[in-house]
């Protein structure tokens, strides 16, 4: 018999409930060994153990089964798996691409070098219909492959914007099951507050490790009811104390195709906006991804697509083709449809919007976001905008000095048919006139899609234009040594009423502008058809008619002549009319050598001249020029088609090699975290096997304990009777 004196009064404690509380507690620790051996490839489970409190009379008390948890554990596990699964997501889709753009078989940069080593060889024979048609297949080729990649980038947005749809319902339905779980173990511990609901809890903790794999999160335990309550790491809640949470929802701004998130509550209409590349885990690579890499890239491919396709129809508008006409475009220029905000003020209203012919060295890959500052009604009414270059996330694109690149613009006009050039090489069309409204806007994305929409715009090979429209010649009879080095042709642009005030000399019937049909009107000059030399260092510009245009004196060089006149002409002077237009007359020649008094040279228009390769020639040499910028800012020289290409090449190449890296840190981080977290709430057979054969020898001692017990008190009764 055991006995305790305390406070004068004696409890005492007989060996049968000592021995019957040894067999209980022994069956407990068994019990709770064995659940944790039942579990041990039981996702989410951590092992548990019981704890008993001694009695003072003898005999074991009252059993405490809890999880065995180290927090610090836990949570460093949750951030290293958030990282992880966002490279891993990041790593996984950016490599596609980079498989894509590295692949040889998918080199839109090898189209571009057969395209070009095509009209090289057709220059060696201009005559030659087969080689000019070899012309035209390359560029169908090129065009197609561009088509080919382009689409593919389509295809992978399409699947991004499924993922994120996928991923935030599960991610939804996730913080709800957290909510729920909050509400069932606060209601079994309120109800028993001695009982821990374990496997309510290890299914709230997985619930939870599930969504830090998608997003960054931080919890708190509620120290008055046991809830976890869960935030993004950004400070937004998303399970909140009082048993609600907010959920995940999916908008759009103008552009419908560009998800972005927002966080709604459960119990009222209030939207927050989130950053979604700072989410983490899933969600935030799959943000990362496609503003990093998938949307950059497709611009940058439409911009080269734009700018190659510009060069080329430019050059070839400059020359005269196979028919002795003036070259057309070969591509075609795709237009685009501004996408409207859903505040405007009238959702039928629209802004159409193409790069600007010419312009492919002013062309960037941002997007064009233009606000409405004003209309003016009239014949026609004009309208006030203010343009703004956007990145892909609608962040605005700075400059070196970290403005935001925006340019205002008045009295632009609006109707129907005109376009109106602005910043960044393009032009826009405002067909409703007077009727938008201060505050409408407009986002144009001209590059986005350009890539699979440009298509060849002529199928005969005797519209590609090798020839020049302008022939230079010097009089036979000419005593000096003076000879052309070179003829340019900057405007072929054919306007004989001169509306347009970017009209060139040329008539569009296979001549020049004479007396009378140029921009001087009746009793004027025609355009510069001759140079004749007064002396060696003076000379005279005469039109067709030998009509002077303008004198030149003490000329030190011969290069550019005709610009020399319009710059430094005198009696009479280079006229007015012609200065007034854009680029009139659209050609010059330059000379080299000494001239000798009454040398002359002619200039008209070359017909017959289809032997003449010189725009075959410029169009060759684009393949080389620096015709694109590289960055949006506008710092930095341009580059090359090729090296433009070679750019957007190696940039995926480096994400996906910083990725990489990146991924195989956050492995051994994840790793090691698990391997800490698992040394402490992980299930160990050999514990538990070495605890099992304690637990049973206990259970055996306590028994036989028991037995004895038993046996000293029939012992008793039998000495009694």
């Amino acid at each position: 018999m055991i006995t305790s004196n305390s406070n004068r009064n004696i409890v005492t404690a007989d060996l049968y409930s000592i021995a019957t509380s040894g067999v209980n507690a022994s069956n407990q620790l068994l019990t709770t060994t064995g659940n944790n051996i039942a579990n041990v490839n039981t996702e989410g489970y951590v092992r548990e153990q019981t704890i008993f409190e001694g009695q003072l009379y003898g005999g074991v008390g009252e059993s405490t089964t809890s999880r065995v948890l180290n927090t610090f554990a836990q949570n460093q596990l949750r951030r290293d798996t958030t990282m992880q699964s966002e490279f891993q997501t990041y790593y996984d889709k950016t490599s596609v691409l980079d498989n894509l753009f590295a692949s040889e078989a998918n080199s839109i940069s090898s189209s571009m070098s057969r395209f070009f080593a095509a009209i090289q060889t057709a220059t060696d024979d201009p005559t030659s219909m087969a080689a000019r048609q070899v012309v035209l297949g390359e560029a169908e080729l090129m065009v197609s492959q561009i088509g080919i990649v382009s689409n593919f980038l389509d295809e992978r947005e399409d699947e991004v914007n499924k993922e994120f749809e996928a991923t935030i319902g599960v991610a939804n339905t996730l913080i709800q099951s957290i909510s729920d779980l909050n509400e069932s173990i606060r209601s079994i511990q309120g109800n028993n507050p001695n009982s821990e609901p374990g496997a309510l809890k290890n299914e709230r903790d997985q619930a939870i490790m599930e969504l830090a794999e998608l997003v960054s999160i931080e919890t708190r335990v509620d120290a008055d009811d046991g809830g976890v309550l869960v935030n993004l790491s950004s400070g937004e809640s998303l399970v909140l104390q009082d048993g609600s949470f907010n959920v995940f929802t999916v908008s759009n701004d103008a552009d419908l195709s560009y998800t972005s998130l927002q966080l709604t509550s459960d119990d009222n209409v209030t939207s927050l906006n989130i950053h979604e590349t700072d989410m983490g885990g899933t969600l935030g690579g799959l943000f990362r991804y496609r503003d990093e890499v998938l949307e950059s890239s497709r611009r940058e491919l439409g911009q080269i697509a734009l700018a190659l396709t510009d060069a080329v129809n430019t050059q070839n508008k400059l020359g005269m083709d196979f028919d002795q006409q003036l070259g057309t475009d070969i591509f075609t220029r795709p237009e685009v449809t501004g996408l409207k905000y859903p505040d405007n003020s009238d959702p039928s209203l629209l802004v159409s919007g193409r790069m600007t012919a010419g312009e492919s060295s002013s062309l960037t890959s941002a997007d064009y976001r233009v606000t409405v500052d004003g209309t003016t009604s009239g014949t026609p009414d004009t309208i006030d905008i203010t343009v703004a270059l956007v990145n892909v996330d609608g962040t605005p694109v700075t400059d070196t000095d970290g403005n935001a690149i925006t340019q205002s613009y008045s009295g632009l006009i609006a109707e129907e048919g005109t376009f109106n050039s602005v910043i960044g090489g393009i032009e826009l069309e405002f067909a409703s006139g007077d009727a938008y409204a201060v505050g409408d806007e407009f986002l144009l994305q001209p590059t986005k899609e350009a890539a699979s929409e440009i298509e060849l715009a002529i199928t005969r090979p005797e519209d590609l234009a090798f020839a020049s429209p302008i022939r230079v010649e010097g009089n036979i009879n000419n005593l000096g040594d003076t000879e052309v080095t070179s003829s340019s042709v900057t405007n072929t642009t054919v306007d004989n009423t001169f509306a347009d005030l970017g009209a060139s000399a040329f008539d569009g019937a296979g001549g020049i502008h004479s007396a009378g049909t140029s921009p001087t009107g009746a009793g004027g000059v025609g355009a510069p058809a001759e140079i004749y030399f007064t002396s060696a260092t003076d000379y005279q510009v005469l039109d067709d008619a030998g009509n002077v245009i303008t004198e030149v004196s003490g000329a030190t060089s011969f290069s550019n002549m005709l610009a020399q006149a319009e710059a430094s002409g005198t009696g009479p002077a280079w006229p007015s009319e012609f200065s007034a237009m854009d680029n009139y007359p659209g050609y010059d020649f330059s000379l080299q050598g000494e001239p000798k008094a009454g040398d002359s040279f002619t200039i008209g228009y070359n017909t017959d001249g289809l032997s003449d390769t010189s725009n075959g020639l410029a169009l060759a040499n684009l393949q080389t020029a620096d015709s694109m910028l590289l960055n949006n800012n506008g710092a930095g020289n341009l580059v090359t088609f090729h090296e433009s290409y070679s750019n957007i090449v190696t940039d995926i190449g480096q994400k996906a090699s910083s990725a990489d890296i990146s991924l195989q840190a956050a492995d051994a981080l994840k790793s090691q975290s698990n391997n800490w977290f698992q040394s402490v709430s992980g299930v160990s057979l050999d514990e538990e096997a070495a605890n099992l054969v304690k637990y049973q020898q206990s259970y055996a001692a306590s028994a036989r304990l028991l037995s004895t017990a038993q046996d000293l008190f029939n012992t008793i009764l039998s000495v009694v009777s």
